[in-house]
């Protein structure tokens, strides 16, 4: 079997990566930095990523590894650069000196963008250090065999330590807490369920080059919290429609629309990327599916 790396697996993609739901062709073998993986490894440290590479002799590894708090990012930007930056340039290195020269897919985002929709790879905007980070690291991600993806994406997570939007949005909802939602940010993203049938597909067929990865027909982070809601049947009379722009305690600026074209993934892997509706009520059922349990 054909060994993956997974970087990052305890995180929210990697928690669902490894679940056990995917990959089944694949020996996966999960690394995190102090979480239950089968190694634990400090990515900004060169030897340590080195020997790690060198003793499994990847075919594939999967880079998840990120500092995603958009306002943490903007307050310690050192730090933002050593998780985002540093660590794929470590990796990077470390496959160039290997011998087994493993397919690489870095996981990117959206953020890099900030125009007025429809935004094609070369449309790059960066308008806050997170994003700037990210960018960085995909620098170095394209000197290898490698393929980034450009995404957001959404749905339950099986995380012990880190909880997703949807998780966020159904605990406030089934409370019946007020909850402000952005009328101003536009975002197509997909979900964790679908992204990882994409690394399946991905893998088979290894393409290199710079992608974006989401679902048709985007909206706003207010609309997508309307349709969560009416998804699962609850009230969506909590739901507070705000514009980003009247929010004063936040470090960093928000990208208003991070609407990326598909069109390029699609013909490239010859696929039909979903509708992020459809998106929305599959990641509701998972709700639904939880429910039934107890």
């Amino acid at each position: 079997m054909r060994k993956i790396l997974i970087l990052g697996s305890s995180g929210l993609l990697g928690s669902k990566l490894t679940s056990g739901q995917y990959l089944k062709k694949y020996k996966i073998i999960s690394q995190s930095l102090k979480s239950k993986t089968h190694i634990n490894v400090d990515l900004e440290k060169f030897n340590e990523v080195k020997k790690m590479i060198n003793l499994t002799n990847p075919k594939i590894i999967i880079n998840l590894v990120a500092l995603t708090n958009v306002d943490h990012c903007e307050k310690f930007p050192v730090e933002a650069y050593n998780i985002n930056v540093n660590t794929i340039k470590n990796l990077v290195k470390a496959i160039e000196t290997s011998s087994c020269k493993p397919y690489l897919i870095h996981v990117s985002t959206d953020q890099v963008y900030d125009g007025t929709g429809n935004c094609k790879e070369k449309d790059i905007s960066l308008s806050n250090y997170y994003s700037f980070s990210k960018y960085v690291g995909e620098l170095f991600a394209c000197q290898l065999k490698s393929i980034i993806l450009r995404t957001n994406f959404f749905g339950k997570s099986k995380s012990v330590t880190r909880g997703s939007l949807t998780d966020w949005l159904y605990s406030e909802l089934t409370k019946g807490n007020t909850i402000n939602v952005f009328e101003d940010i536009w975002f197509n993203p997909i979900s964790m369920h679908n992204f990882c049938k994409i690394i399946e597909i991905v893998i088979e067929k290894q393409f290199e080059g710079i992608f974006n990865l989401g679902s048709h027909y985007g909206m706003t982070k207010a609309s997508f919290a309307f349709h969560f809601a009416k998804a699962l049947n609850l009230s969506n009379l909590n739901l507070k429609p705000i514009k980003v722009s009247n929010v004063s305690h936040l470090n960093a600026y928000r990208p208003k629309n991070m609407m990326m074209n598909l069109t390029k993934f699609e013909n490239k892997f010859k696929v039909n990327l979903p509708d992020l509706i459809d998106e929305i009520n599959l990641v509701a059922q998972e709700y639904r599916d939880d429910q039934k349990k107890f």
